[in-house]
């Protein structure tokens, strides 16, 4: 768990650090501006008091160099963004003792600026501060220089005032930049998930059709063969009496499995199952099952409490599917099915006294589905399947949705 969480927050710190840069980038057209803004009221200042075409050419060349510095300022700043700064703060310095008139426009327009980028590079307070302090030496300097010490107090609170409000100015927006960030990267998540979900929903919706399709048409027409299979016997025996009884029974199951595929359509459309009484549908489909095959059940059932609709939905497809297999594979005359529902839990137990079934029959080959159809509504309803073989003879199923394991074997 440590080492997602671990993965997770490296992989959001890496979306910061991948869409910092471009705010960076975005960031420099007002920086720009502003350079620009000082850079002409400098020069105007500076004209009206000691117009030197020297002095205002070295100015020019040095906040040319200051203004390319700021617009390479992203890739600069990548690995000694120190160096920077320092070259940054001299420039400044060098500007603020050329042009004499408008050194405190210089220092206060500039100075906290570059703090100001600080913030986008360090995001750490000490850091941040320690860079106002060494604008604040450089400041002191310049007027030491100058002899213009007279003006420190004006300008230190001023310088002061200034680089806290562009600060808090540059930590409010960077702050907005990594919100919007997380919630494209949580959008992005989102999208994800969304998409697996998807993937997901697909993939148990056609589970649940194959599903549906054996356990109505393919235990349908199974029943139906069985039955016309007992018809061609007595017809062949002349027990025409007999044959009738059974092909009349097998007109009711067909009816009942052409409605039973209704159901299952409409099952797909609504997602609704219809309620029906459970012993009353346990009891039919045995019935149905010794009519077809002529083997004798000895049923044992006892209901505490309600029974959910996915319990009802399953286990009745369950109990189907175990008795047809008893009669297409087991060769059996006698099956004991034993039910027990208690607080919305089953425990079932079918077993037959036919031929048994070898370990390589428990695992269902292409083709055969019935198995691997029992063993996921199993698992939808949370509970273990035990196949083993009946001592001396026959097989024994068991199904208990109390046991959480959702074990098969």
């Amino acid at each position: 768990m440590k080492t997602e969480n671990g993965l997770k927050q490296r992989t959001q710190q890496n979306r910061y650090n991948d869409n910092l840069p471009d705010t960076l980038v975005n960031a420099r057209v007002p920086s720009m501006t502003w350079v620009l803004f000082i850079y002409f009221l400098s020069m105007f200042v500076q004209l009206l008091h000691e117009p030197s075409l020297i002095a205002l050419s070295f100015f020019s060349g040095l906040m040319i160099l200051h203004a390319s510095l700021i617009w390479h300022f992203s890739s600069l700043t990548d690995k000694y963004p120190w160096v920077y700064f320092l070259i940054q703060g001299l420039i400044i310095m060098g500007c603020a003792l050329i042009m004499d008139q408008a050194t405190p426009l210089l220092i206060l327009g500039l100075y906290p600026v570059l703090t100001c980028q600080s913030v986008g590079v360090y995001y750490h307070k000490i850091k941040m501060v320690m860079l106002s302090v060494f604008y604040y030496v450089l400041l002191i300097s310049t007027l030491f220089i100058m002899g213009q010490l007279e003006m420190l107090i004006l300008l230190s609170i001023l310088y002061v005032m200034i680089t806290v409000i562009l600060v808090s100015f540059a930590d409010l927006f960077l702050k907005q930049v990594h919100a919007r960030i997380r919630t494209q990267a949580f959008l992005e998540d989102l999208g994800r998930a969304h998409r697996k979900v998807e993937e997901l929903t697909l993939s148990n919706e056609r589970q649940r059709m194959a599903r549906d399709l054996h356990d109505t048409l393919a235990q349908g027409l199974a029943g139906i063969i069985m039955q016309l299979d007992a018809v061609d016997a007595h017809l062949t025996k002349g027990n025409n009496q007999r044959a009738q009884e059974i092909v009349q029974h097998s007109m009711i199951h067909a009816k009942k499995t052409l409605s039973e595929a209704r159901l299952a359509i409409d099952n797909l459309r609504s997602k609704t199952f219809v309620t029906v009484d459970f012993s009353d549908a346990v009891h039919e489909e045995v019935e149905r099952f010794k009519n077809a095959t002529g083997i004798q059940v000895f049923l044992d059932m006892s209901m505490k409490g309600g029974v959910s609709k996915l319990m009802m939905e399953h286990g009745l497809y369950i109990i189907g599917e175990c008795l047809t297999n008893v009669a297409r594979h087991a060769k059996a005359s006698h099956v004991w099915v034993c039910i027990h529902i208690e607080d919305e839990n089953m425990k079932l137990e079918i077993k037959d006294d036919g031929i048994g079934i070898a370990s390589n029959q428990k695992n269902s080959m292409s083709g055969h589905y019935g198995l691997i159809g029992m063993k996921e509504r199993v698992r939808i309803l949370g509970g273990s399947l035990i196949i083993t073989n009946n001592i001396p003879c026959g097989t024994v199923i068991k199904i208990d949705t109390t046991d959480k394991k959702g074990e098969t074997t």
